[in-house]
Parts: structure tokens; C-alpha cells; sequence
């Protein structure tokens, strides 16, 4: 792995969260050789630049564009906001898109290159099934770095006493969430809410990555009193999305993702047959 315009002290950090790692949930060591991580202050401009090349994959942010190459031995980039960022929060957008390419050199390797998949090929192998999976992956394995690189960064290089972490606070944004479902609820229009549907699956990906960091069973509301319970059981079921959040859960690395996108899809309908019933109840009334 190759880091350009980073200080020496932010290498350091990275090399650290890297480590947080497990093998046995992403395989690094074949893809990080052939990765270059730039930090920039022309993000949006590189980026426009890079999407002829290498389309956007819906798995970008505002802080860091991971460039998948789909060549075997191909060459990687990921790309950082300078603008975006700030104190440690480079070690969580970083680490969320080198598990992204982990994870799209495991499927691209089995599937063939992602971006010449036609629409059916994608359902068949379950694509868009790995693309909520993977943000949920990377975001409860970037949640991990970013805490434990933290907490280090505080309180030194030795491991906690018994090997147990503890944190004072924890904070678990959800407002993206709570806006996608009051667009759902608001919304009559079948075209306007399977788009925001969608957005709904992705935000709660990453949602529930960031819980996962925290707690192994799907139980949200421990954790985050927030959790908006009322809004998801009126709009595509709380059962539905509880379902959802157990099977990303028990897929903890590529192989049992592929034993579990079954039950994700299984899930993702039987969310999506919700909504549409209290659609069309809606529109009825």
C-alpha cells in the first residue's frame, strides 16, 4: 500500500486501524500491494475525472471514492477528501473503502467484471444484495478502527487490562434513516417511493454497521434509544427490518455472505411487499 500526501503521524494511524482488521473477515493482503491512497484537495474534480473510467459503484461518499480496477492484477485507488475531514475521522473513511475493495476483488474475481454485469446477471448473483452488504461490513469494521485507533490515541500503545475496551459514549447517527422513511410515508407514488426505498436499504446498511460494532444480536434499540421503532413498523415492518439486520450480522465474511443473501433478499422483500400494501392502502383512503 502506497499513501500519497500523508504526514507521517497520519501513516501511523492508518497502519494501526489497518490492524484492527481480521483476515477472516476480509482478505487485505492481495489487494493492499496494489493500492494507492491519495489525499486531495480537488476531490470532486478528480473524481468527475475518474467516472468515465470507473463509474460510480453507489458505495462513494463525500469523504472517500474508492476506484475498483477490475483487472485481475490491476492497480486501486482510494481517494480522500482533505476537505472532509477532520481529526481521526480520515481512519474511519479510509478503512470503510479498503474493505469495499476487498470485498469487490472477492466478488469481481467470482462474477466477472462488476461494471459489465447486465441487470440480470446482477439479480442472479445477488449484486445488489453485496452492495448493501459490503456498506454494512465496512461501516461496522471502519466503526471498530476508528474507536479503538481513538482510544489508543488517548490512553497509549498497551491493550486495556483483560483486553476489554470501554467506551463513555456511545452515538449512533440515524437521521438519515428517519428521513428516508418520512419520505416513504409522505410520498403516493409507486416510481418516487421504490427509488427512495432503496435509499432506505442503503441508510440502513449503514446504520446497522455502526450498531454491529457494539452489540451481536439485532436488538438496536439497546444501544441506541433512538432507534426509530414506530417509523419502520408503519412503513416496511419492524420484523422485516430486524430480519434484515440478523442476516447482515451473521454474514461476517464474503463466504457466509453468500450463505446469507438468500434470507438478506428474503428480508429486503418482505419489506418492500409492506411498503407497497401500505401504499396502496394510502392512496385509497
Amino acid at each position: 500500500m502506497e499513501m500519497f500526501n500523508f504526514s507521517s503521524a497520519e501513516t501511523s494511524h492508518i497502519n494501526r486501524a489497518l490492524g484492527f482488521i481480521s483476515s477472516s473477515e476480509v482478505d487485505l493482503d492481495p489487494m493492499l500491494a496494489r493500492t494507492l491512497i491519495i489525499k486531495t484537495e480537488n476531490f470532486a474534480d478528480e473524481c468527475e475525472q475518474l467516472a468515465a473510467y470507473y463509474p460510480p459503484l453507489g458505495l462513494e461518499d463525500n469523504s472517500a471514492r474508492a476506484v475498483f480496477n477490475s483487472a485481475r492484477e490491476g492497480q486501486h485507488k482510494i481517494l480522500l477528501n482533505k476537505g472532509a475531514i477532520s481529526d481521526l475521522s480520515y481512519v474511519h473513511a479510509l478503512i470503510g473503502q479498503v474493505v469495499h475493495l476487498g470485498n469487490l476483488s472477492r466478488f469481481n474475481g467470482e462474477y466477472g467484471n462488476i461494471y459489465r454485469l447486465k441487470t440480470e446477471e446482477a439479480i442472479a448473483n445477488f449484486y445488489y444484495e453485496f452492495l448493501l452488504w459490503t456498506r454494512f461490513q465496512a461501516m461496522k469494521i471502519a466503526t471498530r478502527a476508528h474507536a479503538l485507533t481513538s482510544w489508543h490515541e488517548v490512553n497509549g500503545d498497551a491493550t486495556p487490562e483483560g483486553g476489554c475496551y470501554s467506551f463513555a459514549q456511545v452515538d449512533i447517527p440515524v437521521e438519515s434513516v428517519k428521513t428516508c422513511l418520512q419520505f416513504l410515508r409522505q410520498t403516493g407514488e409507486s416510481a418516487p417511493w421504490r427509488e427512495g426505498f432503496w435509499e432506505l436499504l442503503e441508510e440502513l446498511a449503514t446504520y446497522f454497521g455502526r450498531l454491529a460494532f457494539y452489540q451481536q444480536s439485532a436488538h438496536p434499540g439497546e444501544v441506541d434509544e433512538r432507534f426509530p421503532v414506530l417509523e419502520l413498523e408503519q412503513t416496511v415492518g419492524l420484523e422485516n427490518s430486524l430480519m434484515l439486520y440478523a442476516a447482515f450480522q451473521a454474514a461476517r465474511d464474503y463466504e457466509s455472505f453468500k450463505k446469507m443473501r438468500a434470507n438478506i433478499r428474503r428480508a429486503i422483500v418482505a419489506m418492500q411487499e409492506q411498503g407497497k400494501l401500505r401504499l396502496e392502502a394510502r392512496n385509497l383512503a
